[in-house]
């Protein structure tokens, strides 16, 4: 058993299943990604009776090892932007775990990776998060100041203001 397990909800009839079974993970770098760190588990629901707290199909939950929720996505993701949802889930165990360095280390290669995913701006921010941890302030500083300037419209970049604007 791998230390991270995925789990993706589909449901019949479903487009954005169909494409995310097709285009996703069916994509070789993704396969790559699954196939060396996680335990996948396809779930299919036939009826929405209340019973789960699904509402958008296809639902892709990161789990860790001790089945601890790390990352949860509604809708399609294309592979570009499925490979940083496996990224930030395995970061989270990271820095649950307590392995900054490697955690730091998979963030940054993260960021040049995929320098045009919608998700970076939680990457740079996980990226202080991680420096802060690891008593690096000059590094927490120096990435969400680049937080603050490249994605200022962002929650990530807000939560990283030094001082809020008067309203």
């Amino acid at each position: 058993m791998k230390s991270l397990t995925l789990l993706i909800v589909t449901k019949p009839h479903c487009s954005g299943c169909e494409l995310m079974k097709r285009k996703t993970l069916n994509h070789p770098e993704v396969q790559m990604e699954l196939e060396a760190k996680w335990d996948v588990y396809p779930y299919r629901a036939y009826e929405d009776d209340g019973s789960n707290d699904f509402i958008w199909y296809p639902t892709v939950v990161a789990y860790d090892g001790l089945f601890q929720v790390l990352r949860r996505e509604e809708g399609f993701i294309p592979p570009y932007e499925f490979l940083v949802f496996l990224h930030l889930a395995e970061a989270k165990q990271l820095l649950n775990q307590k392995d900054y360095i490697t955690c730091q280390q998979l963030l940054e290669m993260t960021c040049k990776t995929f320098p045009l995913s919608g998700l970076i701006p939680e990457c740079l921010y996980y990226l202080g998060v991680v420096s802060h941890l690891a008593h690096n302030p000059r590094e927490t500083a120096r990435v969400w100041r680049i937080l603050r300037e490249t994605y200022p419209q962002t929650r990530w970049a807000h939560k990283v203001m030094l001082q809020w604007p008067e309203e």
